[in-house]
C-alpha cells in the first residue's frame, strides 16, 4: 500500500487500505501495522510518514509514533545503508523520506543523493558481506500472529515459505490464477500463486475469505493438492465507500436528466467489458435507445479484443464512457446517480461494484458466477456471462420497464444495509484471536 496511488482504490487495494487504517485507528496496544522486508524476509516498524499517509487523518492520537528527529533519523539510515549496502535507489529514496519526515523538494533530493553516495563508498570499502541471495519467509514477530497483504503473498520478492507458517494469517480473496488461468495475463507469480499458496496452508498457515465463493475455491485447490481441509475465518466484506459517503453527508439519491449505467471495474478480460460494447452497439445497429453505459476504473490487461472492438465502432463512443481512474467522491457520485449498475465478469472471489450498488440503492445485474450472487444477496438479476442475448434483454427491460426497476429498488430497501467496517474488522480481529489461542 505504501507504493499504491493515492486514489482510486478498488478491489484488494481496497480491503487492505480499510485494514491498514482499521489497526492504525485501533487503541489496542496488541494490534500494530509492520511493513514487509523483502531483503530478509523479517518486518519493520512504519516510519511516522508512512503512519500518517497510510492512515489518512483516522489514526488514534495514543497510536503516533513520534519522528525522532533529523540527527537520529540519518543515523538510522546509514545504519541501514552499512546492513544492507546493496539495496536499490528505491531504498534510498525511502531513507531520504525518513531522515526528512516525508517531505519532498530539494531538501530530500540532497539526503538521496547524500544517502546514495554513502551506499556506493561502503560497496566500495567492502566493509559488509554482499546481501542475501534469497530472501528468508515472513517470520513471526515474537508470538504474534501476523496477518500479510496481497502482495508479500502473490508478487515481487515475495517470500519462500518455511516450514512452520503458524503465525502467519492471510486474506484469500480468490483463486482464479488457479481457476481460471485464461483469464490472467500469465506472469510467473500468477503462474505460481496456486502452489504457494498450498505450500503456505501445508506450513500451518490461516486463511480468512469474505465471501463462500472464496472459501469453496480454496478448499477445493487445497483438496486437489492433497491438503486437508483447511479452517476458514469469515468476516463480512465492509461497506468502505458507502462509510465514506455518510461521513461526508454524500448518500442521497442525485436526480440526473440523462440516465446511464454503471459499471465500476478495471478493465480487463475477466470483467467482460466486451459484451457490453457489443449491447450497446447492437441496440445501436437496431435503433434501441439505451441509457448511457459510464464504465469506471483503469484500464488493465488482456484487453486488445475489446480495443479492437472500439476502433472498428467508433460511434460507440457517443453512448459509452471511459473514465479512467477516479477519485471516491467522483465514485459516489455516480453511484448517487446511476440508474442502474451492470456486472458481467465471467469470475469474482467477491465482485465489489455489485454489493455498492446495493449499498447505494441502485439495482445491479450480475452474472451467474457465485460470488456475484453472494455479494448481491441473491437480491438481484443473474444471467450467464457468455449470454449476449439475456443481458440485452435484461438491460432493455431494466431501463424501459418502471415497474421492475421500482420492485428491485424496494427489494434492496428492504433486504440490504451496508456492512459496517468496524463489523468486518472485529471479525478479523476475533479470527486473529482465536488463532493465537490455538
Amino acid at each position: 500500500m505504501l507504493a499504491w496511488p493515492d486514489k482510486a482504490l478498488s478491489g484488494i487495494p481496497r480491503v487492505e487500505d480499510f485494514l491498514i487504517k482499521a489497526a492504525l485507528a485501533d487503541p489496542d496496544r496488541h494490534v500494530r501495522v509492520v511493513a514487509f522486508k523483502s531483503w530478509d524476509g523479517g518486518f519493520r516498524s512504519l516510519e511516522p510518514f508512512e503512519e500518517r499517509r497510510l492512515a489518512d487523518g483516522q489514526i488514534a492520537p495514543l497510536r503516533v509514533t513520534e519522528w525522532p528527529g533529523r540527527k537520529a533519523a540519518l543515523k538510522s539510515a546509514f545504519q541501514m545503508v552499512r546492513l544492507y549496502p546493496w539495496a536499490k535507489r528505491a531504498a534510498d529514496s525511502h531513507l531520504a523520506q525518513t531522515v526528512t519526515n516525508g517531505s519532498g523538494g530539494f531538501d530530500w533530493a540532497a539526503v538521496k543523493l547524500l544517502i546514495r553516495l554513502y551506499r556506493l563508498y561502503r560497496r566500495a570499502a567492502g566493509r559488509t558481506g554482499r546481501r542475501q541471495a534469497a530472501a528468508r519467509p515472513p517470520q513471526r514477530i515474537d508470538n504474534d500472529i501476523t496477518l500479510i497483504c496481497h502482495n508479500v503473498l502473490a508478487y515481487g520478492d515475495g517470500p519462500a515459505v518455511s516450514d512452520d507458517a503458524s503465525g502467519i494469517a492471510f486474506i484469500c480473496h480468490d483463486l482464479i490464477p488457479s481457476v481460471r488461468p485464461d483469464l490472467v495475463a500469465g506472469t510467473k507469480a500468477e503462474k505460481e500463486f496456486g502452489t504457494k499458496l498450498a505450500q503456505l496452508m501445508r506450513a500451518g498457515a490461516t486463511a480468512f475469505c469474505a465471501s463462500d465463493a472464496a472459501s469453496v475455491m480454496l478448499t477445493d485447490h487445497m483438496r486437489q493438492a492433497g491438503i486437508a481441509p483447511p479452517v476458514v475465518h469469515r468476516f463480512p466484506m465492509p461497506s468502505v465507500l458507502h462509510e465514506t459517503a455518510s461521513r461526508l453527508g454524500m448518500t442521497s439519491r442525485i436526480e440526473t436528466s440523462e440516465p446511464f449505467a454503471l459499471y465500476c471495474s478495471t478493465i480487463e478480460v475477466r470483467k467482460n467489458h466486451i459484451l457490453l460494447a457489443r449491447i450497446w452497439q447492437q441496440a445501436r445497429e437496431e435503433g434501441v435507445t439505451l441509457p448511457k453505459l459510464v464504465c469506471a476504473g483503469r484500464w488493465g490487461w488482456m484487453i486488445d479484443p475489446l480495443r479492437a472492438y472500439l476502433k472498428a465502432h467508433p460511434d460507440l463512443a457517443e453512448t459509452v464512457t471511459f473514465t479512467g481512474p477516479i477519485s471516491d467522491e467522483e465514485l459516489i457520485r455516480y453511484y448517487r446517480s446511476a440508474s442502474f449498475g451492470v456486472f458481467p465478469s465471467h469470475i469474482e472471489g467477491w465482485g465489489y461494484a455489485a454489493s455498492e450498488c446495493l449499498d447505494f440503492g441502485i439495482p445491479v445485474i450480475v452474472s451467474t458466477t457465485p460470488a456475484l450472487i453472494e455479494a448481491s444477496g441473491g437480491l438481484m438479476p443473474a444471467i450467464d456471462s457468455e449470454d449476449q442475448a439475456g443481458w440485452y434483454a435484461a438491460i432493455r427491460r431494466m431501463a424501459d420497464d418502471k415497474a421492475w426497476h421500482s420492485s428491485l429498488v424496494d427489494r434492496i430497501a428492504r433486504h440490504h444495509r451496508p456492512t459496517p467496517a468496524a463489523a468486518s474488522w472485529a471479525a478479523i480481529k476475533t479470527g486473529l484471536q482465536a488463532i493465537g489461542k490455538q
